[in-house]
């Protein structure tokens, strides 16, 4: 399988699309409010088209299964960015504070294909389980 993603910040906006919208097959306005600010406040994505990279990632998401699309952008991303990725993906998912089946499934995937060792995703999502536990929902 070939997707037409050109570079890991592509990739990565791509899986935290995709990981979001696992849920409900949508994403709410608070869930791309955060993941917007994620990507704009991380080096990683300077002189990148956001807008660009969200409509392909979009697009992806009509097309293809969550699990092809993780698995192939996984790939992109370089080691070192893996566990920040996770995070943001974390952060983004997670924003209701509660977890569930499909939210495990996400993480379980994502972890295995970006080799996040299953202690480091415990961590990771506790920190935002905890974080997110007394958010507000903003309604769209």
């Amino acid at each position: 399988m070939e997707l037409p993603i050109e570079n890991e910040q592509e990739a990565a906006v791509t899986i935290l699309f995709s990981a979001a919208m696992q849920q409900s097959g949508n994403i709410s306005q608070q869930q791309i409010e955060h993941l917007s600010r994620a990507v704009v406040l991380c080096s990683r994505f300077r002189g990148s088209d956001l807008n660009e990279m969200t409509k392909k990632a979009i697009a992806l998401q009509a097309s293809h299964e969550p699990a092809e699309i993780i698995e192939y952008c996984s790939a992109l991303i370089t080691e070192e960015f893996r566990e920040t990725l996770f995070a943001m993906v974390s952060e983004v998912v997670l924003l209701d504070g509660q977890i569930n089946d499909k939210k495990t499934k996400i993480f379980a995937l994502l972890a295995l294909h970006l080799k996040i060792t299953m202690e480091r995703m415990k961590m990771i999502l506790a920190t935002y389980l905890i974080r997110n536990k007394w958010n507000v929902e903003v309604m769209d």
